[in-house]
């Protein structure tokens, strides 16, 4: 019966994001976080952790125009498998999306650069 709660759930952040952040109650995702690490988790409170998603709602739509589509689309459906919305999940893997694609980025123009020197070498 979970599962297509998630599904729901995760639609939901598809079909929004694409336009506007939506905005989730996020009290159910806390208080879960908070009682799965009870035993280990001393100082965490649900009230810190829906600071955290407020203040990762907030930089999800400050930068949101910044995001290429297909790494929001990647990120959401992804988090749409792990059960509950949390929007410090969804920065942290845009944020890994973005580093990786800046990595590829690099490494292409690496090659690229390299490349020119063997063809330049060649003909000096």
């Amino acid at each position: 019966m979970l599962a297509p709660v998630t599904v729901l759930v995760g639609f939901g952040l598809v079909t929004n994001v694409a336009d506007v952040v939506p905005h989730h109650d996020m009290g159910p995702t806390c208080r879960a976080a908070v009682n799965l690490v009870a035993g280990g988790g001393e100082g965490r409170t649900v009230e810190g952790c829906l600071a955290g998603e407020e203040k990762a709602h907030k930089e999800l739509e400050k930068d949101r125009p910044k995001i290429p589509s297909t790494e929001r689309s990647q990120c959401i459906s992804t988090m749409a498998k792990g059960g509950a919305p949390s929007y410090v999940e969804l920065v942290a893997c845009l944020e890994m999306m973005r580093d990786s694609r800046a990595h590829r980025e690099e490494e292409r123009s690496n090659n690229v650069g390299s490349r020119i020197e063997v063809v330049r070498a060649g003909r000096l």
